[in-house]
């Protein structure tokens, strides 16, 4: 027959198995920090047992046999017991989840009330032992019948002190918590109480163990929950410093997506200058240290509206009012940041400063990527663009890189489709006027017309397609000498041209003998000319690129020699066989600029380089070269770069009986 007591009992049974189930996910919970799933495991434990031990209490209660006495009486005075017990573990989870940890040392938080919170159950579990044999909380009589004693009430206040105790803790701190965490821990005194009193007004009903049954799934389940937060928390969160990473940044962008309010803010990417020398005198864990502080001094200067993101690395993202840019940016050219020095063992201070790309939102319709896109966009032109700090992303200017980023996509079905071509620049011996070199130029054949290398190395060396560029160049160089050599002319060594990007492949070297070997090209037709200007990669590299193609038997140029503070290092680190002279040099008439070459040329000599003289134009540069000793000229002087076919002409005649002089190429750079 059903009825009042059997739903009872069949509610506490199943709270139990659901207090018991929750104890064993608590206690196989991997994700938990050890310091929470202890208490939480043995929370529900004691929970699900206090349940279980009250509907044992119910089943025997009336019944004489032997068994159902002792049943009842251990029932009782352990529902008793695990009453006193509950509360001190419940104090430890609530110390876990809002500081982190527990610690009773003398200025840990709350430790006057946890020791309070310990003694008060220690008190009220000998006042329960005490209970068995002085009847003082309860009796039972033969029928197996329980009866409150006078002091029945007070097996409820040391435990009522020491709930209260640790909802002070709760209240004091409820700043560390969120709300949900904050009302399912409140509960396990919300729920009790109210039990408590509907248990005094209707005795032989087990409303307050219910009620503690429920706050501890429910901390159980709030428990869980927050743990998935704390996951994806971590999952947005970037390690070191604390601050949203990437992912969380695009996510608090995508919130405001579409609407109005998104136009008020300002993405502002930037990252710290020459950090990476703070990196090597203080190394690199202090490095960290002074990333995550240099964060925690510009979130002050945020308000509650605004976002700091960490992105990788020493670059970050604001995204702050646009009213609020300015002081932002002068916030990031220079920050004093103190941290603790652990070598020196002392504080240290360090000015931190960086460079920004700011793009003022001005759609709602844009995403958090696209946002953050535009603002790393600009922080690259800031880099490229050595006299500003901070450049503004404008609508303007991206049209200009979706113009650009057209004009890249030109280039690489260029590529693809083999418009690029070696155009011919002769190297002429000035003594004879007698073709004695020349230099392959690239050429770009597109839609009817033909672009000079200033329209697009500047930009292939930037993607790295400069790379793929010189390969085809030389392929196409070693087609033409096959074919002059099959029709019986005498090529002299042409140059060409590789970027030092190249060096970022260790094999390209075998990759051009192999280009050479397949065309069947005499070695000594090829030199590999590679320009001084770049220093991407240490000396060391391109000393171990230009090593494998002098064992290879192939001749090595340096370009531009001169016009980089490098110069020295490099002849004295490195063996070419040819230096060709930066034409700034023979450009001007200048006392001091033809000193500087003077002395070049005798260096050269001094180690028995070749020496080449680009970019000449005018019958006195000629002078003064063949004064110096300086012989083999490339310029305008002479010829112009020239496609293949005018060039195989030029072999078939390739005396210069009375050289005329030609305009100046109208960009300047008649070499290219």
């Amino acid at each position: 027959m059903i009825n009042a007591k059997s739903i009872q009992v069949a509610f506490l049974l199943f709270e139990a198995i659901f207090c018991f189930l929750a104890a064993l996910l608590a206690m196989g919970n991997e994700s938990h920090r050890r310091r929470m799933r202890f208490p939480l495991t043995l929370l529900n434990l004691l929970g699900g047992t206090m349940l279980l031990f009250d509907a044992i209490c119910h089943i025997s209660r009336g019944k004489t046999d032997l068994t159902n006495l002792v049943f009842f009486h251990v029932a009782n005075s352990v529902t008793f017991l695990i009453t006193a017990l509950m509360p001190p573990v419940y104090a430890v989870y609530v110390t876990v989840r809002t500081f982190g940890d527990i610690s009773l040392k003398k200025r840990a938080p709350a430790r006057g009330r946890l020791l309070a919170c310990f003694l008060f159950s220690i008190v009220a579990s000998l006042l329960v032992i005490f209970s068995q044999v002085s009847g003082i909380y309860y009796t039972i009589d033969s029928t197996n019948n329980y009866h409150r004693g006078k002091w029945f009430p007070l097996s409820f206040v040391f435990p009522l002190i020491c709930i209260i105790l640790v909802v002070s803790i709760l209240i004091q701190y409820r700043q560390k918590l969120g709300k949900l965490q904050l009302l399912a821990l409140s509960s396990y005194l919300i729920l009790p109480s109210v039990g408590m009193v509907f248990q005094t007004i209707y005795m032989g009903y087990s409303f307050m163990t219910i009620g503690v049954g429920l706050s501890a799934l429910l901390i159980f389940f709030e428990g869980s929950l927050s743990k998935s937060n704390e996951i994806r928390h971590i999952a947005r969160t970037e390690v070191r410093t604390g601050l949203p990473n990437e992912h969380g940044c695009v996510e608090w962008l995508n919130r405001m997506h579409n609407q109005p309010v998104l136009k008020e803010y300002t993405a502002i990417f930037f990252d710290l200058v020459k950090f990476s020398d703070i990196n090597r005198k203080y190394g690199i864990a202090s490095g960290n240290v002074i990333l995550a502080s240099y964060g925690l001094t510009l979130s002050e200067h945020l308000s509650k509206d605004e976002l700091l993101a960490r992105q990788y690395g020493n670059q970050f993202v604001a995204v702050v009012k646009s009213d609020r840019v300015d002081s932002f940016l002068k916030l990031l050219s220079g920050v004093p940041v103190s941290f603790y020095d652990k070598q020196a063992g002392d504080v240290r201070v360090v000015e931190v400063a960086a460079r920004a790309g700011v793009f003022q939102i001005d759609r709602s319709d844009l995403d958090g990527e696209e946002i953050i896109s535009c603002a790393a966009i600009a922080l690259s032109m800031a880099k490229t663009n050595t006299g500003n700090q901070n450049i503004f992303m404008t609508r303007d200017l991206l049209n200009d890189l979706e113009k650009r980023r057209e004009f890249e996509n030109e280039i690489e079905q260029g590529l693809q489709k083999g418009e690029f071509v070696p155009f011919y620049q002769p190297k002429v011996d000035a003594r004879t006027h007698t073709l004695c070199g020349a230099e392959a130029l690239a050429r770009w054949e597109h839609d009817g017309s033909i672009f000079a290398p200033s329209a697009f190395v500047s930009l292939m060396e930037e993607n790295r397609s400069i790379c793929n560029l010189d390969v085809m160049i030389l392929e196409k160089v070693c087609r033409d000498l096959s074919s002059w050599i099959g029709q019986g002319l005498t090529p002299p060594t042409v140059s060409v041209n590789f970027s030092r990007r190249n060096l970022a492949d260790p094999t390209i070297a075998d990759r051009i003998n192999e280009i050479i070997e397949k065309n069947s090209i005499p070695r000594h037709l090829i030199e590999i000319e590679v320009t001084e200007t770049a220093d991407e990669f240490p000396i060391l590299v391109l000393k171990n690129f230009v090593d494998s193609l002098h064992r290879y038997g192939y001749l090595v140029s340096i370009d531009d020699f001169g016009c980089a503070s490098s110069s020295l290092t490099l002849l004295r680190e490195i063996t070419f066989d040819t230096i060709k002279i930066d034409k700034g040099f023979v450009d001007k008439d200048f006392s001091k600029d033809l000193t500087i070459l003077e002395y070049i040329v005798k260096m050269a000599k001094s180690l028995e380089l070749q020496i080449v003289a680009e970019g000449i134009e005018h019958e006195s540069q000629i002078r003064t070269l063949l004064d110096m000793g300086v012989t083999v000229i490339q310029g305008y002087y002479y010829d112009k770069p020239m496609p293949a076919d005018a060039m195989k002409k030029r072999l078939e005649s390739p005396n210069y009986e009375e050289p005329k002089h030609r305009e100046s190429h109208p960009d300047g750079h008649p070499e290219s």
